[in-house]
């Protein structure tokens, strides 16, 4: 059968032993906008660069357009020609890709999904018992180490986690040109976060330079893994002594995030990077603060970072480190990224000279929000609550907007969030890819019939930027303490250059 439309996508599928990647031969690209498939057009896919990767999906099949039935259909195997010649029958899953920093997500890659359990249960089939949870009760001053977690098997090794990894799962395709193709735009400028600008080979040299200033600096010695061993860049910035920087200070959390990127399971399973597993002190943060406040241009230091759970948790000490930085120097920007669970931690912070706030939300429907966070020992109206008291003490608001298209980009989440804006509780909203076990996640929301419309993740952006011409929208941290910040449009499409559209 031949490939009847070269304008459209074509669909890839990936050999579920192997890896390998196949243009399907007759079937066109899919979409999945989080309720239904759609046909897919050239104006729904950006032409990535040629290094970027693709990843396979397992336990999914890959769902494509049949342009001659007019239907969608599932892909569980393929014909293909092995290395002799012969004719081979394969089992396929599907193909996607995660979206980079700066980037957002459109559309979900078109899956059927085989297993759409909770993760919990689904780890538990592999040997191992629910997930490890930190509770408030638990004193911050003892280390949480191995001897906090339970056994462990396994090895910690890919293979060893039940459903998918961690990622926000990405519609993709092959255009008419060979170039593979995928669904997402640009979400903000990468002049400060482009690749390129990290992971250099006088990394090392530096982290050990810093090192040998402070070496028993427990703050420091942190984040030399994260800068060497987990790639985060707001850890590497500590080290280039520029830009963003990273202070970590929670080892526990209020939440229990279906999609934690920190946390280990207690059997070791893998995750992005790992929690930090001591209570840091007040004066190591401090030191780490006013050294990069002093150096580097256009400064900011954030707490909340990757490697660590809540850090109003562990209030006293932030704001003392607060406190002592702000008693040294004035310059910079001091923030926190917060799940919103201690308003008055926000408050007394600002007090001590916190400069602005980040609370991470996945959406405004609080039953959701519960589902999704898995809150224990706050409410959504505490998370509401915070973003009262940055404004009320002149915070600059931030939303870390963790985007699910088909959930997020509702009209009623619009509304939701258009109310707020317009009640000055929201200056930014920083698009964030929602990186969690699609399968369970799209199981467990609300079924379609009760979401209302869904209008697709750019006209959600449009319509509010339509509305609120001075919403900021990004995915980074916004650069306050620089001219940039008033000269640039609400989103802007800088360094897109790479990443054309297709034309139609």
């Amino acid at each position: 059968m031949d490939y009847i439309d070269l304008k459209r996508p074509r669909l890839l599928v990936a050999d579920a032993e192997t890896g390998h990647i196949y243009e399907h031969p007759y079937l066109e690209a899919a979409l999945d906008n989080g309720v239904d498939y759609l046909r897919a057009s050239a104006k729904d896919f950006t032409t990535l660069p040629f290094d970027w990767d693709l990843m396979m999906m397992p336990d999914t099949q890959a769902v494509g357009f049949n342009p001659q039935s007019g239907a969608f259909e599932v892909v569980a195997s393929l014909s293909i020609k092995d290395p002799n010649g012969e004719d081979e029958i394969i089992k396929t899953c599907a193909v996607a890709m995660h979206p980079p920093p700066g980037y957002v997500r459109h559309y979900h890659a078109a899956a059927h999904y085989l297993d759409m359990r909770h993760p919990d249960i689904k780890f538990k089939e592999k040997g191992g018992g629910s997930l490890t949870v930190f509770g408030q009760d638990e004193s911050p001053e003892v280390p949480l180490a191995e001897d906090s977690i339970g056994g462990k098997s396994n090895g910690g090794d890919d293979s060893a986690r039940p459903g998918l990894p961690l990622w926000a799962y990405t519609a993709v395709g092959l255009n008419k040109n060979g170039d593979y193709v995928a669904s997402l735009f640009v979400g903000d400028e990468t002049t400060r976060w482009s690749p390129d600008l990290y992971y250099q080979k006088d990394l090392k040299e530096k982290i050990a330079q810093r090192i040998e200033q402070s070496p028993d600096n427990a703050i420091l010695n942190q984040l030399s893994d994260c800068a060497g061993n987990y790639l985060c860049c707001c850890a590497q910035n500590i080290f280039y002594e520029r830009w963003e920087g990273a202070v970590p200070c929670a080892p526990a959390c209020t939440a229990r995030c279906l999609g934690c990127l920190s946390k280990d399971p207690e059997w070791d399973t893998p995750t992005p990077q790992k929690r930090l597993k001591f209570s840091p002190k007040a004066k190591d943060i401090a030191e780490v603060m006013i050294h990069h406040l002093e150096r580097a241009p256009e400064g900011m230091v954030s707490f909340g970072q990757g490697c660590e759970g809540e850090p109003t948790m562990y209030g006293d000490v932030m704001v003392e480190s607060i406190e002592m930085t702000r008693a040294q120097t004035d310059k910079g920007i001091i923030n926190v990224n917060t799940n919103g669970s201690r308003p008055e931690v926000i408050r007394r912070a600002a007090e001590a000279g916190l400069g602005a706030l980040r609370v991470s939300v996945n959406t405004f429907d609080e039953a959701v929000y519960d589902l999704y966070y898995r809150p224990q020992d706050y409410t959504f109206a505490d998370v509401m609550r915070s973003l009262e008291v940055g404004q009320e003490m002149g915070l600059y608001n931030s939303i870390n907007f963790l985007i699910w298209p088909g959930w997020t980009d509702r009209m009623e989440e619009l509304e939701r969030v258009s109310e707020l804006v317009s009640k000055g509780l929201i200056q930014m909203i920083q698009l964030r890819n929602l990186c969690v076990d699609p399968g369970h996640y799209r199981a467990v929301l609300p079924p379609k019939e009760k979401r209302g419309l869904v209008i697709g993740m750019r006209a959600f952006v449009e319509e509010l930027h339509r509305r609120h011409p001075k919403l900021r929208f990004g995915t980074f941290n916004p650069r306050l303490n620089t001219d940039w910040y008033d000269a640039v449009p609400s989103w802007v499409k800088t360094e897109s250059q790479r990443m054309k559209p297709l034309s139609a």
